[in-house]
């Protein structure tokens, strides 16, 4: 059933509504410039990365269920025009790493009391929020990867669950294609490395990959800035493809090229500066770094 609540439809929107890694704007114990300025500016909070995609029919569909749920449905509302408060119709994971799946518990009778709502992920994913009792809210529903489905009847797009190598320590990881009528994206929000990541499809390059995939919006891993953005902590136990390294593997825009934007920014990364000098390098080559609250049209 359709969101009841502005019963707007018309076309497929994905509005971002958290662009930090797991840990967001300010991050616990952190006693850095930007997060002790956030605490006390809370325009300058940034919420765990999270997705929310509206169908065709104005139903919306969550992607991560972050602690800041509350709001982040605020921000989708807002920002897909659907007024009063956002209830999302079906949740989809990547995978359970902290910032991505400690929301769940907001669903159910301590919060907004819903029962029954589709949560749509991997067999892994599901057997550890089983484990953790986060799943009487829920309807589980197992996904099988690299097969298309609609998260509802009428939505107007499809979901399809792409491996990536990432620490799967605790269940398995998977970015998410979503194909709407005109356009594809892909939310690919933790990797390990692009070594392995291209590995797995036999792709040559990133862009390669991404054309392989037919993605024209591609939301990848961008935590780290480079490998000495925290000093006193060694980053290969959290690792990630540096948006440095990122950018040498892909080089400035082409015409053809899909939409590449950086997001799950760790709070020690300049890009999360909208004026610093890495934003800028990023932009004079042609791409971008998400913005909570942006709406991107498929």
């Amino acid at each position: 059933m359709a969101n009841p609540i502005g019963m707007v439809s018309g076309g497929v929107r994905v509005a971002i509504l958290g662009i930090a890694q797991d840990g967001g704007v300010p991050q616990a114990g952190c006693n850095c410039d930007r997060c002790t300025t956030a605490l006390n500016d809370h325009s300058l909070r940034l919420h765990p990365t999270s997705c929310a995609v509206m169908g065709e029919d104005g139903g919306l569909h969550l992607i991560e269920a972050s602690r800041a749920i509350a709001q982040q449905l605020g921000i989708a509302s807002d920002c897909l025009g659907l007024g009063g408060v956002a209830i999302p119709e079906t949740v989809c994971l990547t995978h359970t790493h902290l910032g991505h799946i400690d929301g769940l518990g907001q669903f159910g009778k301590e919060a907004m009391g819903l029962d029954s709502v589709p949560l749509m992920a991997s067999s892994k994913v599901l057997e550890v929020v089983i484990s953790r009792s986060l799943d009487s809210p829920f309807e589980l529903v197992e996904v099988c990867a690299n097969s298309p489905f609609m998260p509802t009847e009428g939505c107007g797009f499809r979901y399809t669950l792409i491996p990536i190598p990432h620490r799967d320590d605790q269940s398995d990881t998977h970015a998410i294609l979503i194909s709407g009528p005109n356009k594809t994206l892909l939310f690919l929000p933790d990797q390990d490395s692009w070594n392995q990541t291209l590995d797995l499809y036999g792709s040559e390059g990133v862009k390669s990959w991404l054309t392989d995939l037919g993605v024209d919006v591609a939301l990848i891993d961008g935590t780290f800035w480079d490998g000495n953005e925290l000093p006193g902590r060694d980053l290969s136990r959290i690792p990630h493809p540096s948006v440095s390294e990122s950018l040498s593997r892909i080089g400035a825009k082409e015409e053809g090229d899909p939409d590449i934007i950086f997001i799950h920014l760790n709070h020690s990364n300049p890009l999360i500066d909208e004026q610093s000098p890495e934003t800028r390098e990023v932009e004079s080559m042609g791409w971008a770094v998400a913005r909570q609250s942006s709406v991107i049209d498929l």
